[in-house]
């Protein structure tokens, strides 16, 4: 059996697998990239609001923040989330109602999650597990009320991101180390955050599930991007 320090990476790099997958098959691949850089970074900062009271994984450079894990699962965490509806659902742009970006509007969204994180998570000691699904699906309930025509499209994305997070977690967690989150993480005494289906935390199938609904919708909500169904080839 691998070292305890290890299991972090395994995770990271199984996660950046399916990002491959994801990569591979997405027609709009440059997107992908840069979107994983930015989700390295926000991989980083991210553990400012769980070390205290979600987990403190033991990494293969230390225990504590930032590791290289944070970037590699952000990186592919925001391009998996974000992408795979264009994978493995035969959606093209439609340009011909594309509206004007809201970049504006976005960044303001983006503050308003940080926030929230910081005020309900660092300052009121609510549980960033709860904080963290809440904040996704509110925000993710903003913007269907403006694009309904994304709705289909997140919950696509959520169940079947949902569905490689369990394979993945499973691997990791259920064969490799099956008492990982009960040495590191911060969830046992905590109702729904801490029940494990397959040894694997609900917490972790909502943060997942929740970030793909948000996430699957940034560069249709962001770019004023429509979605079609894809033309029969040689019509």
């Amino acid at each position: 059996m691998l070292d305890d320090k290890y299991a972090y990476l395994i995770l990271s790099l199984l996660y950046l697998l399916a990002w491959f997958v994801v990569f591979f098959k997405s027609p709009w691949k440059s997107g992908m990239i840069k979107v994983g850089i930015i989700g390295g970074l926000m991989g980083i900062i991210a553990e400012v609001w769980y070390f205290h009271d979600y987990w403190r994984p033991p990494m293969i450079w230390k225990t504590g923040w930032p590791g290289i894990e944070d970037f590699i699962i952000g990186f592919a965490m925001f391009g998996v989330g974000g992408y795979i509806h264009s994978s493995f659902t035969k959606k093209e742009i439609d340009f011909e109602r594309q509206t004007a970006a809201k970049n504006r509007d976005f960044f303001i969204l983006w503050l308003i999650g940080c926030a929230s994180l910081t005020v309900f998570s660092l300052i009121l000691n609510i549980h960033s597990g709860y904080v963290t699904f809440l904040t996704f699906m509110g925000l993710a309930t903003y913007i269907w009320i403006q694009r309904p025509d994304l709705i289909k499209l997140s919950l696509i994305s959520g169940f079947a991101t949902l569905a490689i997070v369990m394979v993945i977690y499973y691997i990791t967690f259920g064969l490799l180390y099956p008492d990982f989150w009960d040495k590191y993480g911060m969830l046992n005494n905590e109702p729904i955050l801490g029940y494990k289906i397959f040894d694997i935390p609900v917490s972790e199938m909502l943060w997942h599930f929740g970030w793909a609904v948000l996430c699957s919708m940034f560069r249709g909500y962001r770019n004023g991007v429509y979605y079609k169904e894809a033309s029969p080839i040689g019509a």
